[in-house]
């Protein structure tokens, strides 16, 4: 029986790109600042991209202010330094064909007041037009300057029935610049007492067994990708970022790629939520033309149609982003492993076009703990003097969804005075992933609890110790 598979897909550099470039323009319209937009027309722009439809339907511009924007992230390694291609490989070393190992569909809808992301597996097997059935990375061998934006556009508008309007496109210097500009990222990451210094072993999608050496008691570290860093709260830079975004052989990750998912998909939340911040707006005029340098675009997305579109959904909260992606199950096709499309990823489809709730469709990854991307969690502040904020605080630069906010002392569940970690019985694995950064709160299951898979219950007696200060959490989260 084939495995199925449902997951949130490759997130990517590309998706961290734009939202940062989304959010920096929020603070503009925010604010009221005015930037000359007519300087940044020409910015990354490529020509010869244009709307697809569907095989047999028209194509158009953006209709009723919804708008789906093609993301593509490649693992060129143009525009490195010799020493970062050491750390990072060569083109040729990668084998010197074009790669999108990142494709996902953002579609915005201002009347709904969100955005969904939806990523597509680079092994997913489709009919490219023109060229047969293959892996849907395949469809960018032309690169940016032969097509390949172009078919892969039009490969996805088949598979889903959407439209596509625009594209944006970075590669690794873009996603190291663009986080460098930004000043770098705020990020908790979780200590696991699993890290001890020898060989460890993971496995690879198709059950090779991968030895990993670690060096450091504690070190959050893959030498494949470089990463090295200590776990706790604190600024990744460029370099710390594309490190941990690429990294696919850390303790806990039973399967190295569904893993990586999970991590990129946390560090795009934590962006998200830095970059809604208010003190961004302070930063942002001087921040979007070299932001929006680090991208390339279809020549008729401008940048003030993106000022326009984020003065659209000026409303939007963490919560109002969701992730998804296209549901498949383990197969081979020839010597070739690939992922089949699961019939459910139809229901993702018709509900973006009939503007309807999604569901739980394309949410999970098998044998893999949740991503805290897509864990929502409140903090119920019971009396807690502050503390309860500092806790918020920790949620919010670890990625976690962190919408339902702060309540207030009534909001626990019946019976539960705390320090505690609630959550709804089907909610058990998100819980753990929560129970990593707060390791000394006990863990509650609650059918009484409204309105969050997992909350927090924060009384005056609990002292906050922040991750990566007290010692790790007792093993790794529970996989879906």
């Amino acid at each position: 029986m084939a495995e199925r598979i449902s997951g949130h897909g490759t997130v990517t550099r590309a998706l961290v790109g734009v939202t940062a470039s989304l959010a920096l323009i929020v603070g503009l319209v925010t604010a009221g600042l005015t930037v000359r937009w007519v300087q940044l027309r020409g910015d990354g722009t490529i020509e010869g991209f244009h709307e697809v439809a569907p095989e047999g339907t028209k194509a158009g511009p953006c209709v009723d202010q919804t708008c789906n924007y093609l993301l593509l992230g490649s693992d060129s390694r143009a525009g490195l330094s010799p020493e970062q291609q050491t750390q990072f490989g060569t083109d040729e070393s990668l084998g010197g064909a074009n790669r999108a190992d990142t494709i996902m569909l953002v579609h915005t809808d201002p009347r709904l007041q969100k955005a969904i992301v939806l990523s597509f597996p680079r092994d997913l097997w489709v009919a490219i037009p023109g060229r047969g059935h293959d892996r849907i990375n395949t469809a960018f061998e032309g690169g940016l300057g032969h097509g390949g934006a172009q078919l892969v556009a039009q490969t996805v508008a088949n598979l889903t029935g959407l439209k596509i309007h625009h594209y944006l496109y970075v590669d690794l210097e873009g996603f190291r610049r663009t986080v460098n500009t930004l000043g770098g990222v705020d990020m908790c990451i979780p200590a696991y007492n699993v890290n001890t210094p020898g060989d460890l072993t993971g496995t690879a999608p198709n059950g090779d067994p991968i030895l990993v050496h670690y060096d450091e008691v504690g070190h959050i570290a893959d030498p494949n990708s470089g990463l090295n860093i200590k776990p706790g709260c604190q600024r990744l830079d460029g370099d710390q970022a594309l490190a941990y975004v690429r990294a696919r052989h850390l303790p806990c990750d039973h399967i190295p790629d569904f893993a990586r998912i999970g991590r990129q998909q946390q560090f795009l939340r934590a962006v998200v939520n830095q970059m809604l911040q208010p003190g961004m707006v302070v930063k942002a005029p001087a921040l979007v033309g070299p932001v929006l340098g680090n991208l390339r675009r279809d020549a008729k997305l401008l940048p003030s149609d993106l000022v326009y579109l984020v003065g659209q959904l000026r409303g939007l909260s963490t919560g109002a982003v969701e992730f998804r992606t296209v549901p498949g199950f383990a197969a081979q096709e020839g010597t070739k492993a690939v992922l089949r499309m699961d019939p459910s990823a139809n229901e993702i489809f018709r509900a973006i076009k009939q503007r309807h709730p999604i569901g739980n469709v394309g949410t999970t990854l098998v044998n893999t703990p949740p991503s805290e991307a897509n864990t929502e969690v409140a903090v119920v502040d019971a009396n807690s003097r502050g503390t309860a904020s500092k806790v918020e605080d920790v949620l919010n630069d670890a990625g976690f969804d962190v919408s339902p906010g702060i309540w207030p002392a009534s909001g626990a569940p019946i019976g539960v005075k705390g320090p505690a970690i609630v959550f709804r019985p089907e909610a058990s694995a998100n819980a753990q992933v929560v129970a990593a950064y707060f390791p000394d709160l006990q863990l509650i299951a609650s059918a009484d609890l409204r309105g969050a898979q997992v909350a927090i219950v924060i009384p005056s007696s609990y002292t906050l110790v922040r991750p990566g200060q007290g010692g790790g959490s007792s093993g790794c989260p529970a996989a879906s």
